[in-house]
């Protein structure tokens, strides 16, 4: 889904800008080609003060991208490299510079209705004021940067409107180039319990865990909740989601005895205790799909939001490529150490 389309997205790049507060968006933007190697570890940690790098005269410093490795890898639970860092402010800039060009203006009321929205999106423990001057950033500087993040939304939804939804002929030449897309493989839903055996477990210590695998299922076999069960029994790390696996399709699961049961257990049923290489796993496989294809009717609104959204995006990064070329961005040679 294009983030463009929904009202709320300037909500999510603004906090995202300004103070880091969640993770905005699931879909992992490409990242450009670094500016350059840039030093990382404490041997090489460059004074926070110095210029890292300028953007058509506009100074970055050394501490800037340090603030945005932290505000990245708070949102996204990522590491984040200076390089990406780097590479982030600079195209913030040059869009900065680029929506100023184009003269383009945010109406009170939007500006309003962003930050009311921002406001909602707030813990209820907490206010938006409280989490400003948690992260160092005063209301001033939150207001400005909403009416940054709106002016570089409406660039870009001027740039992607002026490409047209993707026609018949383009949704052939996709199917053309991505000939399994219509292919659905088969896959299970499943939820598993491990009761884990390592490498120094002897023979002993293999038969009691058995055993307590045979207790389990016999609990399940008698009305017992799987999920409960699975989140206070369970070896797997699947147990803080009650044993919940992602769907699983044939070739996608290392481990051939635990892929043939979950293959060929029925819907429903509470599987016997299998012996893999992780431990006595027991299976319940809640949903199998056979391998189908999908008839092009069926998806071809769906395909067209597809490629016109990939459009839209590859306009976005040539856009974007363009500015970078058009810039002058000048690096120190070597950055002044601490």
């Amino acid at each position: 889904m294009n983030i463009l389309r929904s009202p709320g997205a300037v909500v999510c790049v603004a906090l995202c800008l300004a103070v880091g507060l969640t993770a905005c968006g699931k879909k992992k933007a490409e990242t450009p080609p670094p500016l350059t190697p840039l030093p990382s570890g404490a041997a090489t940690m460059p004074d926070p003060a110095a210029t890292a790098l300028t953007v058509d005269g506009f100074v970055i410093k050394w501490g800037d991208i340090f603030a945005e490795i932290q505000r990245l890898q708070q949102a996204s639970r990522q590491p984040v490299t200076p390089q990406q860092a780097a590479d982030g402010l600079v195209v913030r800039r040059l869009l900065d510079l680029a929506a100023d060009k184009e003269l383009i203006v945010i109406q009170a009321a939007d500006i309003a209705t962003a930050i009311k929205t921002v406001r909602q999106q707030i813990p209820t423990n907490t206010t938006l004021e409280a989490v400003l001057r948690g992260n160092k950033i005063t209301e001033d500087q939150f207001r400005s940067n909403i009416i940054t993040t709106l002016k570089v939304e409406r660039l870009l939804q001027q740039i992607i409107q002026k490409v047209p939804a993707a026609t018949d002929a383009d949704l052939k030449q996709f199917l053309k180039d991505n000939p399994d897309f219509l292919k659905v493989p088969e896959n299970v839903t499943a939820r598993t319990l491990l009761v884990a055996v390592r490498p120094a477990d002897d023979a002993a210590a293999r038969k009691t865990k058995k055993a307590k695998a045979e207790g389990l299922r016999k609990q399940l076999l008698g009305g017992a909740n799987f999920g409960t069960l699975a989140a206070t029994e369970s070896d797997d790390p699947t147990r803080t989601n009650g044993g919940q696996l992602p769907p699983l399709r044939r070739g996608q699961v290392t481990d051939k005895v635990f892929e043939e049961a979950a293959f060929s257990q029925k819907e429903g049923d509470i599987g016997p205790v299998i012996e893999t290489q992780y431990g006595y796993v027991i299976l319940q496989v809640q949903k199998h799909v056979k391998a189908s294809t999908l008839k092009f009717e069926d998806v071809k609104e769906r395909l067209r939001t597809l490629v016109t959204d990939s459009k839209r995006q590859r306009a976005m990064q040539e856009y974007i490529a363009g500015l970078r070329a058009k810039a002058k961005i000048v690096l120190p040679n070597t950055p002044p150490a601490k």
